[in-house]
């Protein structure tokens, strides 16, 4: 579901000349978006939270918080500490996601973006709106075809909000030790029915997900793409 991360041993990256790791650099952000669209708020994507919102869930991983800033920033908060995030807006749909993204580009020793937090250095993560036509596919969907739903572990309500978090390696002893960085990958889903939120979902889990909606949030209907692009049977 997500781009594949760009990882380079420090040790490589500087042995290339410098105008070249200049080049590596820039290719990089333009990969995920560009440095223009990082905080252009005028793109038309299916975002989920709005400013001044905020999801708080808790799954087998932990307990996270999710707050959404000015325009595309996020904030990530878990274990006692804080790690902002600038999303990017997707420009066309990827596995069916219009929504907003950051793959976390990381180079050992050189582009680590987050300072190190419960063994974490890294972050991949998502947020998007889903479409169905049924709640039954959209449930199908959750369960079986969004992705990687065991590592996740996806926690939802009746109204469709979707949260999964996972951190890698699982253990905070492990994580110390790696050479990998330690990861931690947050995906929020948001579930429309004909353009519509459902009320009633078969295996929702109310009590595990608190959600603020600041009185300017007007997502509760959208206009749904032309067909059913997330059914999962489709």
């Amino acid at each position: 579901m997500n781009p594949k991360p760009f990882l380079m041993p420090a040790t490589t990256f500087r042995r290339v000349p410098p105008a070249r790791k200049l080049f590596i650099l820039i290719c990089m952000l333009l990969a995920v978006g560009g440095l223009a669209t990082a905080a252009d708020t005028n793109n038309e994507c299916e975002a989920v939270i709005i400013e001044g919102m905020s999801i708080s869930f808790t799954n087998s991983h932990g307990s996270m918080t999710v707050t959404a800033g000015k325009g595309f920033e996020r904030r990530y908060t878990w274990a006692g500490d804080t790690r902002t995030v600038i999303m990017y807006p997707r420009k066309k749909r990827w596995y069916g996601s219009f929504g907003v993204y950051n793959p976390g580009a990381y180079i050992d020793g050189e582009l680590e973006q987050w300072k190190e937090h419960d063994g974490i250095k890294r972050y991949v993560v998502e947020e998007g709106q889903r479409h169905f036509t049924n709640a039954t596919e959209a449930v199908e969907w959750i369960r079986q075809g969004s992705g990687k739903p065991d590592n996740l572990d996806y926690i939802y309500n009746d109204t469709g909000l979707v949260v999964g978090m996972d951190k890698q390696p699982r253990s905070l002893e492990e994580r110390k030790k790696t050479d990998f960085p330690g990861t931690l990958e947050v995906n929020v889903w948001q579930i429309y029915i004909n353009g519509k939120k459902p009320q009633k979902l078969e295996g929702s889990k109310n009590a595990s997900i608190t959600v603020y909606y600041p009185p300017t949030y007007n997502l509760e209907t959208v206009t749904p793409p032309s067909k059913p692009i997330d059914n999962y049977s489709k």
